[in-house]
Parts: C-alpha cells; sequence; structure tokens
C-alpha cells in the first residue's frame, strides 16, 4: 500500500500540468485514455498519499533545464513502477543525483534496468556491510564487559617470563601496518630514482561510459597496489590524465591522497611525447602484429588505459601510428592455448603484473601465470588434443607395404598375359609389293 501511495504520488506531480500524454500511454496503459490528463482522477488515487516533497534536487541534475526535469520525473515513476513489479531496484533514498544524472544519460529501458539492478545489488552490499560491522561491534563490546567481570589474575615476574605470547614474553617485536605501509612507499621512492619508466595512457575517458570509467579507475587502483607490493617495483607515470573527468575522479576516490607531496604516484596532465623522447617508447597494443621478442629494460613501455566492453575498436594501435610510436604486443598466442568462447583481453592490473615478473626473471612462462586460468585450456582437453595429434601422425607418415624379395614377378599370369598381347600388338605386318605382281 506504501509503494502504490508513493508511485501515484510521484505520478500526481508528473502528469498534472503536462501535455505529453504519450510517455504516460507507454508506462500506465491501465490507466484509461479520457482520464489520463485529469486532475481529479489523479486526485482520486493520491488521497492516501502524504504530501511530501522528495530529498532530490532537480535543479542539480537538470541545472533548471525544464524537458530535462519533466523527463527525470518520469524515470522516476518508471523505476517507482519496476519496483512494484518486483524488479531488483533500490530504494528511492539511496539512489542519489549523481545516479539521476546517469540514469539521464541511458536512452533504452533494458540500459536503465541494467543500471538500477546494479545499483540494487550495491545497496544490498552496502546493508550487509553495515550489519557485519554492528556484529563486529557488539561481539567487542560483549568480549570487553566479559573481560571485565573475570577475576584479574597477579603473575609473578617468572610466569610471566616462562609465558610465550604477544602480551608476554616475546622473541619479535610487533610489525604494525603503517612501518609495512612505509616499507612499500620506500620502494616506489627508489624506483623513482632507480627504477624503469611505466606509462599509463589516461587519454580514453572520452570514449568510454560511465561505468567503464569507474571500471578503469578501480584497475588503475589495483595495478597501482601489485606494483607497490612488487620487490622491483616500476617508475608508474599516469598520463594525459584529464582531473575533471569522470575516470580522474573516480581515482581520487580510490586514492584521495594523489596530491599528497609525500604519496609516490605521478599524475600528469602533459602527454608522454613531453616527458620522453620518442625512440624509447614503445605502445603495448593488443591490435598489432609484432610481439615482444625479448624484453627492453631501456625502453619506456605505454599501456593504454582503457576499458573496451562495448567500444572494441583499436584505439590504442590508431593513436601509437598517429603518433609515430613503436608498436609491440605481449606474446599470448606463443606461449597459451586459448579456451573456446574466452576472450583474450586482459585487465591493466594483469598486464603490469606479467611485465613485472618479465623484467626480472625474462620467462614468459612464468611471467603468463597472471592470465586467469577459466581464459585457458584445460590440461584434459590439451592432453586429448596432444593424443589426437600424435596418433594422427603416426597414422599419416606409416610405411607403405613392400612385397618380398623372394617373389618372381616374370612368372605371374598378369605379366606373361601383358607380355603376350605386348608381342601379339608388336608383330610385322605383311605387305604385298604391287608392281612385281604386275611383272609376273
Amino acid at each position: 500500500m506504501f509503494l502504490m501511495s508513493k508511485t501515484l504520488n510521484i505520478m500526481s506531480r508528473t502528469v498534472v500540468g503536462t501535455a505529453n500524454t504519450n510517455i504516460v500511454k507507454l508506462i500506465f496503459p491501465f490507466i484509461p485514455e479520457r482520464q489520463i490528463t485529469s486532475i481529479n482522477y489523479i486526485k482520486k488515487h493520491c488521497s492516501t498519499v502524504a504530501n511530501k516533497e522528495e530529498d532530490i534536487n532537480y535543479n542539480d541534475v537538470t541545472n533548471g533545464d525544464k524537458e530535462l526535469e519533466h523527463k527525470l520525473k518520469v524515470l522516476m515513476l518508471e523505476a517507482e513502477v519496476m519496483r512494484q513489479e518486483g524488479k531488483a531496484v533500490p530504494e528511492h533514498n539511496f539512489l542519489r543525483e549523481k545516479h539521476w544524472k546517469e540514469i539521464l544519460n541511458l536512452s533504452s529501458r533494458s540500459a536503465r534496468q541494467k543500471y538500477l539492478e546494479y545499483l540494487f545489488k550495491l545497496s544490498k552490499r552496502k546493508e550487509h556491510e553495515k550489519v557485519k560491522k554492528e556484529e563486529k561491534r557488539l561481539a567487542f563490546e560483549e568480549f570487553l564487559a566479559k573481560k571485565e567481570t573475570e577475576p584479574k589474575k597477579e603473575e609473578t615476574i617468572e610466569e610471566f617470563a616462562l609465558q610465550y605470547d604477544l602480551q608476554h614474553n616475546n622473541l619479535f617485536l610487533r610489525v604494525y601496518d603503517t612501518t609495512i605501509n612505509q616499507l612499500y612507499n620506500n620502494r616506489l621512492i627508489q624506483a623513482m630514482q632507480f627504477g624503469q619508466k611505466l606509462v599509463i595512457d589516461c587519454g580514453y575517458d572520452v570514449n568510454m561510459t560511465k561505468r567503464e570509467n569507474l571500471n578503469c579507475a578501480k584497475q588503475f587502483m589495483l595495478l597501482f597496489a601489485e606494483n607497490r607490493l612488487h620487490d622491483d617495483p616500476f617508475d608508474i607515470h599516469f598520463c594525459n590524465a584529464n582531473k575533471n573527468g569522470d575516470l580522474i575522479k573516480q581515482f581520487y576516490k580510490y586514492v584521495p591522497t594523489i596530491d599528497e607531496p609525500w604519496f609516490p604516484l605521478n599524475l600528469h596532465e602533459a602527454s608522454y611525447l613531453d616527458l620522453y623522447p620518442k625512440d624509447q617508447l614503445v605502445y603495448l597494443t593488443p591490435h598489432c602484429r609484432d610481439e615482444i621478442k625479448e624484453y627492453d629494460h631501456d625502453a619506456v613501455y605505454i599501456v593504454g588505459g582503457i576499458v573496451d566492453k562495448v567500444n572494441q575498436e583499436p584505439l590504442s594501435l590508431a593513436k601509437a601510428k598517429r603518433e609515430g610510436i613503436r608498436m609491440a604486443k605481449l606474446p599470448l598466442d606463443r606461449y597459451l592455448q586459448w579456451g573456446a568462447g574466452s576472450g583474450k583481453s586482459l585487465t591493466l592490473n594483469q598486464v603490469v603484473a606479467i611485465l613485472l615478473d618479465q623484467k626480472v626473471t625474462g620467462d614468459w612462462q612464468h611471467s603468463l601465470r597472471h592470465v586467469p586460468k577459466r581464459k585457458l585450456m584445460e590440461e584434459s582437453t590439451l592432453r586429448a588434443i596432444e593424443q589426437t595429434y600424435n596418433r594422427r601422425k603416426q597414422t599419416q607418415f606409416k610405411p607403405q607395404w613392400k612385397p618380398s624379395r623372394n617373389v618372381n614377378f616374370d612368372n605371374l599370369g598378369f605379366n606373361n598375359r601383358s607380355k603376350k598381347s605386348f608381342s601379339s600388338n608388336n608383330k610385322p605386318k605383311r605387305t604385298i609389293n604391287v608392281n612385281s605382281m604386275l611383272e609376273e
């Protein structure tokens, strides 16, 4: 009853005073045509609804555009109808201005439904995290209360020295998380001074959708963490960064301390062509033909920061050709057997992990262990294919049958008949001399 009243409340604010009845017919086919624009009909079904304003500020979403505001109200009504139909739609108080801006940019109903389903899963995950956090808090309070009620046991020096644990006698010092964090940051500072450079091209934010930008920013955070944990990390430079774009804004949410002077991360709005000489740059793109045969420790490899789930055009190849930069790709097909129906695309953090291991070991078999196993062919299938290949190879090169040397082919009936026929056919023909017969 509450959901129906809330829907009719939104309907009353959306439909009243508008002349566009086609949208209402499309969303609410159960309303009679003669009563679609009737204010009395809507007020009749909205009598149980509390007259209150929504928390969303329409001006922040639509920038004062009346047509866009009307479309926003219709989409809010559409989301409420989906919620009543039992589809995965988050609660109205979870949706914020940024969510409605993204919904306004989606052109189809199916795309809006998928986005609302994603937000529904996100809201449920946050609710679950709140519940788990509350359970941990209650368990900790119960532990403290139980510890306070227990009588404290006084220990002598001998008992304290004989008991070995964290709160008593211990050989090792406790290493805190801040100490480990400083250790990893120190590795990155050393890489800035002496390590090999690696460029992440952030200039593809305009070629990606909103969700692809969010996914790409998350991969930036993961590759930075992967590089920081390695024994010999790269000196990573994020170039062509647009701080007003969705990609870098989301990257700031994952790593808020980017602009801090002590944080070891390089973010440049300038191009990599302004930072390094062109003859040292090598653009890694999966669309080119040349593979990396030997890892070059003096080269500056460029990884395109793009997630191409929707737009799969060879943008990195076109950009490298346009700028006149050398191109190469990882030798994936040379060392891996891909499974049927699996894509050959890798995430950015997987590419950086492969380059890190290749820089240290020089073994592609070891470096390509970061490729997910689900994309590769199973070992049982590989063994079956190898057995089939060996079986065919044995049958293909099997020696032909040869007769024994003791067989006399001259006495065979077929040969005799062939010789007789040959000799009969080759007998000299009888000729008649006509002149000699006339003389006689």
